[in-house]
């Protein structure tokens, strides 16, 4: 381990001195220019980003930088409804353009801009996005990781390799992630089930934040998250790119590959080959190994397009296969030893690194079938068309007595189809969508794992009906959007393991929302947007019951807490009233942009603790599933500085608070206050090679608005009505993270290298949004050192 400090020490030292010797440039070009649709009028608010630089088009579609030297930049400009523009531009003086952009046939998402995460936003809603070059410093970690990075999302986390999104406070049911364009259907519900999508697949992912439960149904009450993959080319050239890193602190190993190209007697057809593999082994603390924390991978996906000016289709297929090890001390034998546990702040079961996995522990395969084609009818607009069908098969493994281990203590299938037809169009002014869309689930326990399953059986049919229209004039932006949803929910299961139950119900609700965009002059706006939306509880809150062993706790739903529910009546729907305030400031070296958000919802569903449980795998807390009336409010925001021509500052920061309205109590798993300080020098674009180092330090505040605090042995005599939790809120930390690149030609391809070092200082520290704080402290220091050679053949 020594050696390898010494090593890493050594590589930084390298990174550092070498663009020391790096002389000044004469960077004074500029590049504008205006951005049209067909009839020639301009497009304000279109995202133009310029060598990884972001900027918005003004109320009059222009948009201008400054500061340039001399060379081949990349440019992409992208709006909402329109196909993007890519083009490579060759600055060696100020440089004026027109650009003219096309109706999109392919776009679904309503609200939201592309670009990096340098101040940008929807039409009316607030959104962030993560570009493919963001993304590389992330290569090797899971989805959630990567964004974190976005202001207001942090994750619920089961331990160092389990991390699922929050968006203002809100995740699982609530927040919906498009794969390449699908809703990805898996076992959301649990806070342990990370969503099965392999980040090396993406181009860019796009956080809409609030509701968008217009355009996407319930399953988006608290946002969207959109994984875009890259555009398919019709190059008929072969391309491709290699990535391969490798992570100090549990050793792991990660390589990726892309192959792509077209057809010789086509150019309208095109190929892609996509495939990822992760091997890691136990994490480490600064004081002891996270025994049992390992994490294997193996990926695969696929692709084939055809593409005209008024016609096209595709068909895409992913896999996603991985295992994954829960921490070992999070299961204890008895209450003293769980209490003990949380008391002592440290694992009772500790053990020498390895890569063996044993339980608990997960394994998921998630397979993914996208078929989709488009049409420009004359005079009405796009018609597009979608199709998806997603296999998911969870595994989750205990510590069983009798040689049982290797038995699956829950085993589940769901298999989803999903069909979405709509038509987007432009009418006197007006430019909308409207479609309807239908989700079947078919969820099933699979036989065989001696234990009652943790949720029944269940059949779903979804069916909805939306439109959304926008309108521009001058300085205005305007949306409007309506949708009706219906669900049909039959539930299978046994009641006390004899009789078989069939309860069947149905579900009607309705979305709505309106949002407005002023550009205030050429550099500033404000947005302003109000969402209405509903959701039935999910078929985990009505009917849990037992041990979830990825989050080492018991749970009951709402409907089984006295006896086996099917009235209707007693079901209560969650309904969302969102308002959100922004302001987006772009000035030549310095951009900003603050959202502020107040959320109302009734009925809102959160688990409580109750107590204390034995069952013969050990003692464990139970949770019981309420709904209450809450408010969840907070600002978040980002800023950008550049302080000279080498040097920027990126800073983020975002703050929550929730309150139980009903009970005049706190809300439990509501992330703290957190933001994160940047340092960026970098090496501008004229020499044959790119340096950059950053130096960032993320900051999280202890949650002062936690439950108060019962120990486990003190839980079976706790008569009070508060909220509470088994463990204090961990106090707050500061981490130093650091990292370095190059990149290099090769010919007419690049090489690029990283390394990068995250919490240098080794501080031990505990993270208020992990359900396993209970029982270990997070990883400490971790060198991540990365390899990716690009032989695109379009670029």
């Amino acid at each position: 381990m020594l050696q390898m400090r010494v090593l890493v020490l050594a590589l930084f030292s390298f990174f550092t001195v070498l663009p020391l010797s790096s002389a000044a440039q004469d960077c004074v070009n500029s590049f504008s220019g205006i951005v049209k649709e067909k009839s020639g009028d301009p497009l304000p608010g279109a995202t133009v980003v310029l060598a990884g630089k972001s900027t918005v088009a003004d109320a009059d579609g222009k948009f201008r930088f400054l500061n340039l030297c001399p060379g081949t930049l990349q440019l992409s400009v992208n709006y909402v409804g329109y196909r993007n523009f890519e083009a490579s531009v060759n600055i060696q003086r100020d440089t004026v353009i027109t650009i003219t952009l096309t109706d999109d046939e392919t776009t679904l998402q309503e609200v939201e801009i592309v670009g990096n995460t340098e101040a940008k936003s929807g039409l009316t809603n607030s959104s962030y996005s993560l570009s493919k070059e963001e993304l590389e410093h992330f290569s090797g970690k899971s989805l959630g990781e990567a964004l974190k990075r976005v202001p207001g999302v942090s994750a619920l986390q089961t331990g160092p390799a389990i991390f699922k999104p929050v968006i203002d406070g809100l995740h699982s049911q609530r927040i919906l992630i498009l794969n390449n364009g699908i809703r990805q259907e898996g076992q959301q519900w649990g806070i342990e089930h990370a969503p099965e999508i392999d980040p090396f697949i993406a181009s860019e992912i796009k956080v809409v934040k609030g509701s968008e439960a217009v355009r996407y149904g319930s399953d988006a009450i608290g946002g969207v998250i959109i994984v875009d993959t890259p555009p398919m080319h019709q190059a008929q050239k072969f391309g491709g790119e290699l990535n391969a890193g490798v992570f100090s602190n549990n050793r792991m190993g990660v390589f990726s590959g892309l192959l792509e190209g077209g057809f010789k007697n086509s150019e309208d057809i095109s190929w892609r080959l996509q495939s990822s593999v992760k091997k890691g082994g136990d994490y480490s603390t600064p004081d002891y190994v996270l025994s049992n924390t390992g994490v294997h991978e193996l990926n695969f996906s696929g692709a084939l397009a055809f593409r005209q000016e008024a016609r096209g289709a595709e068909i895409y297929f992913s896999s996603f296969n991985t295992e994954i090890g829960i921490l070992r001390a999070a299961h204890t034998g008895s209450l003293e030893d769980f209490d003990n546990s949380i008391r002592n702040q440290k694992p009772w079961y500790i053990e020498d690194f390895t890569y063996t996995i044993n339980a608990p522990r997960q394994k998921i395969n998630h397979q993914l079938l996208k078929v989709s084609a488009f049409k420009k009818i004359t005079g009405v607009g796009t018609l597009n068309i979608l199709y998806g069908g997603q296999f998911n098969q969870r595994k989750e493994y205990d510590i069983r007595r009798a040689g049982r281990t290797g038995k699956p203590a829950m085993s589940l299938d769901l298999f989803s189809n999903i069909l979405d037809v709509s038509l987007d169009h432009t009418w006197r002014g007006l430019t909308g969508s409207i479609g309807i869309n239908g989700t079947y689930k078919d969820n099933s326990n699979v036989p065989g794992t001696g234990i009652r399953p943790l949720i029944p059986n269940y059949q779903q049919l979804n069916g909805g009906l939306f439109i959304i229209e926008k309108y521009r004039k001058d300085k205005w932006l305007a949306e409007a959007g309506l949708r009706f949803d219906h669900q049909y929910l039959k539930v299978i299961t046994f009641i006390n393991n004899q009789d078989l139950v069939k309860p069947t119900f149905n579900f009607n609700y309705v979305s709505g929302s309106l949002g407005v965009s002023y550009y205030m002059n050429d550099f500033a706006r404000l947005t302003s947007h109000v969402g209405v939306s509903m959701r039935p509880p999910h078929v985990s809150e009505l009917y849990s019951e037992g041990l979830h062993h990825g989050t080492a706790s018991i749970e009951y739903g709402l409907m089984n807490q006295n006896g086996f529910q099917t009235d209707q009546s007693l079901i209560k729907k969650e309904i969302s009233t969102k308002f959100t305030e922004g302001f987006q400031l772009i000035r030549k070296t310095f951009s900003l942009e603050i959202s502020g958000y107040l959320n109302h919802i009734s009925n809102y569903v959160f688990l409580k603790p109750t107590g204390t449980a034995l069952t013969i795998r050990g003692y464990f807390p139970v949770f019981n599933y309420q709904q209450t009336e809450a408010i969840l409010t907070g600002i978040d925001g980002l800023m950008h500085w550049d302080i000279s021509r080498n040097v920027e500052y990126a800073g983020t920061f975002a703050y929550l608070y929730a309150r139980d309205v009903t009970n005049d109590d706190v809300l439990t798993f509501i992330p703290p206050a957190q933001m994160e300080h940047a340092l960026t020098w970098h090496q501008p674009t004229r020499k044959k090679y790119e340096i950059f180092i950053t130096v960032s330090a993320p900051v999280a505040f202890k949650q002062t608005r936690a439950p108060k605090t019962v120990y486990p042995l003190d839980a079976a005599s706790y008569e009070g009505d508060e909220v509470f939790d088994f463990a204090p809120a961990p106090d707050g930390y500061i981490l130093l993270n650091m990292e370095a690149g190059i990149k290099l030609p090769v010919r007419d391809h690049s090489l690029s290298i990283t390394l990068e070092g995250e919490n240098l200082t080794n501080a031990s520290y505990r993270v208020y949004m992990n359900r396993l704080r209970y029982f270990a402290d997070e990883p400490g220091t971790n060198f991540m050192l990365r390899l990716k050679y690009n032989f695109h053949s379009h670029e």
